[in-house]
């Protein structure tokens, strides 16, 4: 079968951005003399070495080509962080006792829980750390960036809905596509948004970006309650069956309910592409090689 120039093209172009977030992201993880080789390696472990970088390529696609390249790079960086710090702690035998992770062993399996905290910590704390000193942007943009940052993973976004899937929390009655979004989609928003203020958007891009934001954080959260039902681990790389007796899209609607929000949210993400004023072409293909999941497990069934 004849390649398509275009889709080539895009395709190097993602592996060279991903080629240089990995380079950047080992630099950045640089320790000090103070630092215990125990937990320098516990977040190596964690961050390196595995990963799609679905956020940083996502984050750096949909700035404007060409402008603010080291410091998408470097707040890609941060993402991805931030994320891994969040995937350590949803590990934990007291929250969804996983054993694999990105191919590997947990972090708590190889190091030990308390140490794997302490570099969930670490890798948290780090990202906000680059976030805040980014290189090229003016201070007063840095602070927005952080106030957003955090405003997404602490208790106002991830953690609270972490604590609702955990715990059913009685005081925030909220369907599944509401905790869906605070686990998921606000770190997504937060993305758009920090997008937009670094590169400076005007109001009609920022708003496509955020509306481009919240169907990739719906549509990913399906995929992965859908995959978490459905797919094998070999697919996956991590443990599956971790939403068994929660509440999850596939276990309050069903699997064809999951799997026609999923698409309907992929269908209006890339409708949404179109206003972003980014080249599109490569975050297209970066939507359709999350969709390739989806497509291997149904051709596997």
């Amino acid at each position: 079968m004849q390649k398509n120039p275009l889709q080539e093209d895009c395709r190097l172009k993602i592996q060279n951005i991903k080629a240089k977030v990995e380079d950047r992201l080992d630099l950045l993880l640089e320790g000090s003399e103070y630092t215990p080789t125990n937990l320098l390696a516990a977040m190596r472990h964690a961050l390196l070495g595995g990963g799609k970088r679905f956020r940083p390529l996502l984050f750096i696609l949909t700035m404007p080509e060409g402008k603010h390249e080291d410091a998408a790079i470097d707040i890609g960086c941060a993402f991805e962080m931030v994320h891994t710090a969040s995937l350590i702690l949803d590990d934990l035998p007291c929250m969804d006792d996983a054993d694999l992770r990105r191919q590997k062993p947990t972090t708590h399996k190889m190091f030990g829980q308390a140490t794997a905290i302490l570099a969930a910590i670490s890798l948290l704390t780090r990202g906000m750390n680059i976030v805040a000193s980014v290189e090229g942007v003016p201070a007063e943009r840095r602070a927005r960036l952080v106030a957003i940052l955090t405003h997404a993973v602490g208790h106002t976004g991830l953690a609270a809905g972490q604590e609702v899937d955990l715990t059913d929390a009685v005081d925030a009655p909220m369907d599944v596509e509401q905790k869906n979004w605070l686990k998921t989609g606000t770190f997504f928003s937060a993305m758009a948004e920090m997008a937009s203020i670094v590169s400076n958007r005007n109001d009609a891009e920022a708003a496509a970006l955020s509306e481009l934001a919240f169907h990739v954080g719906s549509a990913f959260q399906a995929l992965d309650d859908l995959l978490d039902a459905t797919a094998p681990t070999s697919l996956l790389g991590k443990d599956i069956g971790k939403d068994i007796g929660k509440s999850s899209m596939i276990n309050d609607r069903g699997e064809e309910a999951t799997r026609l929000a999923y698409l309907f949210h992929l269908d209006s993400a890339n409708a949404a592409l179109a206003l972003c004023g980014v080249e599109e072409e490569p975050v297209r293909l970066i939507l359709r090689s999350v969709h390739q999941m989806a497509f291997r497990q149904e051709m596997a069934v």
